[in-house]
């Protein structure tokens, strides 16, 4: 007698499919942060040696020229005035000889183009050459993937610029309240913490500090040599009086090297800038003309104030002005920051590069912004 014989189906059953889409699940649920880490690691690093390279721009800026570069004039600084052997009043084309760092309107980012060993970024005299440019080492990968923006333009000398981005920006810090502004000369400011109840009060000194290197009104707001005690960063403004066409006498000048008391490598000089995400693409106040502008939050932040991270909720309801204001951004943004996890890079007087955590205690983070506030005594 012939029995039928049995064999197992072959293949998986419905269970153990399930079973095995569940264990692939979780493996990359697992992998997927770790994937993402490592890329961010990877970015961190590439925006690090950015900002060495930037140092070492600098330090080369200093063998040649004695000096480090300033932080500009004003805002939105027309090129074709911060020209030798040219006329101010001629047409957006017309060339020169680019100004030094004391009589220079444009500020650091601009100052250091001859120092990066990029040839193409080497002569740029001209509104409609600044137009054309891009600086891939003034942005972080972190963040966003190219050096300007399309999306908002900026009329600057007769010609439309795109916004020149930037994610680095110049340390100023935060020491005297301004007397234009109502504040007695010699009047401290003592940076509080973001939790501090007085936030807001401080916030006030040290916009108005900030302001102070500002043009406003076509004179001047440093022309009084009085005043200068606020100008005791690395980086110092260019004072030029637009109405008579010619720059202020008896004011701060280009620091050299000597004048930091407190030493180069106790002295940030370049760090990365807060940019809240929704403003990523440019056009905020703070983040349009770029590395091509002068004294403005655009390159220049101040260490008044502790860094935060670009997705910090501090920067959302009542806070969002402080942080830039509602899209497109119409509020000067004054802080440190980045799209980093735990803190900004940071490179010093001495070429250095560092990491600061976004917990660092604001006063010691101001005390780095001045370069001789002699260990406490702004």
């Amino acid at each position: 007698m012939n029995r039928a014989r049995t064999t197992a189906p072959s293949g998986f059953t419905l269970v153990e499919l399930l079973v095995v889409i569940a264990i692939i699940g979780v493996l990359v649920a697992l992998l997927l942060p770790a994937v993402q880490a490592a890329r961010e690691a990877a970015r961190r690093t590439q925006c690090s040696n950015q900002l060495k390279q930037i140092g070492m721009a600098m330090q080369n800026h200093v063998s040649a020229l004695t000096t480090f570069p300033t932080g500009g004039d004003g805002y939105n600084p027309n090129i074709r005035n911060y020209l030798s052997g040219t006329d101010v009043n001629n047409s957006a084309n017309s060339t020169g000889t680019p100004n030094g760092a004391n009589k220079q309107g444009l500020g650091w980012g601009y100052q250091l183009l001859p120092f990066l060993e990029q040839n193409a970024l080497k002569g740029i005299t001209t509104m409609g050459k600044l137009a054309s440019t891009e600086v891939p080492l003034y942005f972080c990968p972190s963040r966003r993937s190219a050096g300007k923006s399309a999306l908002y333009s900026e009329a600057v000398g007769g010609i439309t610029l795109p916004n020149l981005l930037t994610d680095y920006a110049a340390a100023h810090p935060a020491t005297y309240v301004n007397p234009q502004f109502g504040a007695s000369l010699g009047q401290k400011i003592t940076p509080v913490p973001w939790t501090d109840p007085n936030i807001a009060a401080t916030y006030s000194k040290i916009y108005d500090s900030f302001m102070k290197g500002r043009v406003e009104g076509g004179v001047s707001t440093i022309a009084n040599p009085a005043d200068n005690i606020i100008c005791d960063g690395l980086v110092v403004r260019t004072p030029w009086r637009w109405k008579q066409k010619t720059f202020a006498s008896n004011v701060s000048r280009a620091i050299k090297p000597g004048q930091c008391t407190d030493g180069l490598s106790n002295t940030l000089l370049v760090a990365e800038k807060l940019v809240r995400p929704d403003l990523y693409e440019g056009g905020s106040w703070s983040d349009d003309v770029g590395w091509a502008d002068g004294w403005d939050p655009d390159q220049l932040r101040t260490t008044g104030f502790q860094p935060l991270n670009d997705n910090d909720p501090f920067c959302q309801g009542v806070r969002q002005n402080w942080c830039g204001g509602p899209p497109p951004g119409f509020n000067d943004v004054f802080m440190f920051g980045s799209a980093h996890p735990n803190g900004i890079n940071a490179v010093y007087g001495d070429g250095s590069v560092h990491s600061l955590g976004f917990e660092i205690d604001v006063v010691t983070f101001n005390y780095l912004g001045s370069r001789n506030d002699e260990s406490g005594s702004f």
